[in-house]
Order: structure tokens, then C-alpha cells, then sequence
């Protein structure tokens, strides 16, 4: 009889020992330093191992995605908030209490255990779980200042960037985390040669445009002229001045470079008119002045055709795209 209390009373000091033991957190670590941006992936393990208990000396942050949700929805831009929460997260880690907070993802297609632990029922959501908070294998309530989801957040910055997630999931609870590190081209280590080569190229240029004397030949200002006319008929500089973005995004994600209606116009807009005026412009005047001088006939006679099928098919979309913002038709009278 003592050897089975003996037991029974061996077995229960275990099971504590092993519920309110602390994660080891230098696993944890070598966790995190494998990832590509400090944030670890929460398959059933590691939620056993490192979420749930009560001697939890760390914050949690859970970031949840669903594959088939980011491409049924495109206009959620789930991929694009997962990267702000990994900037988050690497700032986090690189950060002075870089014990005191570690991130992950829940992925529904790795473990759906995650979502109903935490009643995640929609997207996008991130959650944090305070360090005194314990979680067990039934549900997990969360107050509303632990979930960010549109509600709690808003969508007025939406995708969320870096520094409200450092916001929400840190600085409020008094904890550090480094300047966040965006990703840049000018950050790149060959970035002084790229400066530096095209610098010297620019001087070979301007060197070499000194000593041929191509800024007196007529070509060179017929172009110019060109992409003057081209720039000015576009309405480029009032795209400048108003800021008139090129292309925007519609409900679905996809991109639009053309506003039906009377609703305003983009900088697409303009500048595709511009290109239909210069290739009416060039078609004639190749059709009137250079045409004319090719000796050999069935040449010249072909491409007088070709310039005017350019020019009146040009002449046709302009219409069609007037037609288009105006809703007005054209009707020839014969």
C-alpha cells in the first residue's frame, strides 16, 4: 500500500513539476536565431513547450494566417502585414528585453489547434499573451487591449506597419525594442559602388557628349522636343504638382490605371493619351514630309499605309477612351 501512495505521490510531483516548469529559453533562442525574421513558427510542439503553462517569464505575440484566406481576399494584403510583424518581431530581438517578448506564427495550415485555443474566427488578427496569463489546452480569453484585430486597431494605416506592432505589443508594457531595420537599397553594401559607377558614367557621358559636339546635331533636339511634347500633352506636371498617384488598387487587390465615369483621372491615364497624340503626330508627319522622298515605290507606298493604320488606330482609342469618361458617342454623318 505505501509502495502505491509512494507512486501516486511521485507521479503528481511530476506532473507539477512539469506544468509550472519554466520553457528553457535558451531553446527557445536557438528557435528564433533560425528563422529568417525572428519569428517562430507555433506548430502543436512548440505550443505545448513554450506558450502554454503558468511559469511563463515572456510575453507572447501570435500572428495567425490562413494561405487560402490571403488568396481568396488579396485585398486583406495579409503577406504584406506578415512582413511589418516580422520587421517587429527582428527589432524586438535585437532589442535590450529581447527576453521579455517572442513572436510567432500560427499558420492554419500547419495547426488549427492555435485558432480555437485563442477563438480566432477571422483575419487579419494578432494576439498578445501576457507572461502572467496562463494557458491551458481549453479556450483562452483576452481582453481587448491583448488582440489586434480592425476593431481595436483600426484600418485607416492598414497594413498595419512595424512601429504599431513595436506600439501595441511592447513600448505600452514597458518593453524595448530596436530601431526598426526596413529593408533599403541604400542599406546594401553595394550600394558606394553601384553611386560610384554610375557617377563615373555620367562623367564618361558628359565627356564624351563635349568632344563629339552631339548637342548641336538636330537629332538629338528632335527627341528632345518630342519628349517635351509628349510630357506636356500627358499633363505630367500637373500629376506633380496635384500629386495624381499613377494606378491605384481596387476592392480586390488588382491594379486599375483607368477611372471609369467622371470619378477624376490617373497619371496612367494621362500619359497613354499622350503616347495615342504622339503616335497620331509622328504618323503624319511621316505620311507628309519623309514618305515622299523614298525612291522605291512598293517601300513607299507600304509604309505611307502602315502610318495611317497607326495614325487612325491612335485617332480610334482616343475616342474610345473619351467615349469611355464622358459616356458620350460619336456619330458620323454622311
Amino acid at each position: 500500500m505505501s509502495r502505491v501512495l509512494l507512486v501516486s505521490l511521485l507521479s503528481v510531483l511530476t506532473i507539477f513539476r512539469l506544468i509550472s516548469a519554466s520553457p528553457d529559453l535558451s531553446e527557445l533562442y536557438a528557435l528564433r536565431d533560425q528563422t529568417r525574421d525572428a519569428v517562430v513558427l507555433l506548430t502543436d510542439d512548440v505550443l505545448t513547450q513554450y506558450v502554454m503553462g503558468r511559469n511563463r517569464p515572456y510575453a507572447v505575440a501570435i500572428y495567425f494566417s490562413a494561405e487560402q484566406v490571403s488568396e481568396g481576399n488579396p485585398s486583406l494584403r495579409l503577406d504584406d502585414l506578415r512582413k511589418e510583424y516580422g520587421l517587429a518581431a527582428k527589432a524586438f530581438a535585437k532589442g535590450s528585453d529581447s527576453d521579455k517578448i517572442f513572436f510567432f506564427e500560427a499558420a492554419l495550415e500547419t495547426s488549427q489547434r492555435p485558432f480555437a485555443m485563442m477563438q480566432v474566427n477571422s483575419l487579419p488578427c494578432v494576439i498578445r499573451i501576457p507572461p502572467g496569463l496562463h494557458v491551458s489546452s481549453s479556450t483562452v480569453e483576452l481582453g481587448r487591449n491583448d488582440k489586434m484585430v480592425p476593431d481595436t486597431v483600426g484600418t485607416h494605416n492598414y497594413p498595419w506597419p512595424a512601429e504599431t506592432f513595436v506600439e501595441f505589443m511592447g513600448v505600452r508594457h514597458g518593453i524595448k525594442a530596436a530601431e526598426i531595420d526596413r529593408p533599403s537599397i541604400y542599406k546594401s553594401p553595394i550600394f558606394p559602388m553601384l553611386l560610384l559607377s554610375g557617377l563615373v558614367s555620367l562623367a564618361y557621358l558628359a565627356y564624351k557628349v563635349y568632344t563629339l559636339s552631339l548637342v548641336q546635331h538636330p537629332a538629338l533636339w528632335a527627341v528632345l522636343s518630342l519628349v517635351v511634347f509628349w510630357f506636356s500633352v500627358s499633363g505630367g506636371m500637373y500629376n506633380i504638382i496635384r500629386g495624381v498617384p499613377f494606378f491605384i488598387r481596387d476592392r480586390k487587390g488588382n491594379l486599375q490605371f483607368f477611372l471609369t465615369g467622371r470619378q477624376g483621372q490617373l497619371g496612367a491615364e494621362g500619359f497613354t493619351l499622350g503616347t495615342l497624340y504622339l503616335l497620331v503626330s509622328c504618323s503624319i508627319a511621316f505620311i507628309t514630309f519623309l514618305a515622299p522622298r523614298i525612291s522605291n515605290r512598293i517601300l513607299r507606298d507600304t509604309l505611307s499605309l502602315i502610318g495611317t493604320a497607326v495614325a487612325a488606330g491612335s485617332i480610334y482609342q482616343t475616342f474610345m477612351l473619351w467615349t469611355m469618361k464622358t459616356g458620350y458617342r460619336h456619330v458620323l454623318h454622311v
